[in-house]
């Protein structure tokens, strides 16, 4: 997500949601003190009360965190990442813009920085390509390098091996292949 659609989402939840809640909460203290009900129904009003300003809590924090300037979104973070790993072996970045949720994003951003990592220690390839995008609602990333191929699972230091076992851990497919014009890793989850 962009930081434009971030903004604008943390002033429409701050106008819309945020604000109902508050009025709301006003609502059930007026009930409250106007009420000449009894005990039980007076705790339940109390107790829903509670509830609205645990909402309005968690509401209003996670308008704080759409705000921060420093938040990026995982397009954002892979790009850096790619320029500052790959260096001048960055042939091609093509990153799409969609959304992918925070927890997934990680993820990715993860396995993403494994595999450029593993292409400059071990490829000695001249150039890497990354690939970032929406297929069907599924999120694709493919990282290649044109090196000298001949990686296998078995022979990987777990860096291959923890990918395809995140990958499968998110229900994802693992894609790998290497021969002699480079190394190919895609994940599609």
């Amino acid at each position: 997500m962009s930081t434009h659609q971030r903004l604008e989402l943390a002033r429409d939840l701050h106008d819309g949601v945020a604000q109902d809640l508050v009025a709301l909460g006003y609502e059930l203290d007026l009930l409250l003190a106007a009420t000449d009900s009894q005990e039980p129904v007076r705790k339940g009003i109390r107790s829903l009360r509670f509830q609205v300003d645990e909402l309005i809590t968690k509401v209003r924090r996670e308008i704080y965190q759409l705000r921060e300037t420093g938040a990026e979104s995982v397009q954002e973070k892979l790009t850096s990442m790619a320029m500052q790993i790959c260096g001048s072996r960055l042939a091609r970045l093509e990153i799409a813009e969609f959304d992918i949720d925070s927890g997934l994003g990680l993820e990715i951003t993860a396995m993403a920085t494994e595999l450029m990592r593993n292409s400059i220690a071990h490829s000695r390839g001249s150039e890497i390509e990354i690939e970032l995008s929406q297929v069907e609602n599924h999120t694709y990333l493919e990282v290649r390098d044109n090196g000298e191929g001949g990686a296998t699972l078995e022979s990987s230091r777990l860096g291959l091996i923890g990918v395809k076992e995140r990958t499968e851990q998110l229900g994802g497919v693992f894609t790998f292949i290497s021969t002699s014009s480079g190394t190919r890793v895609a994940i599609t989850i």
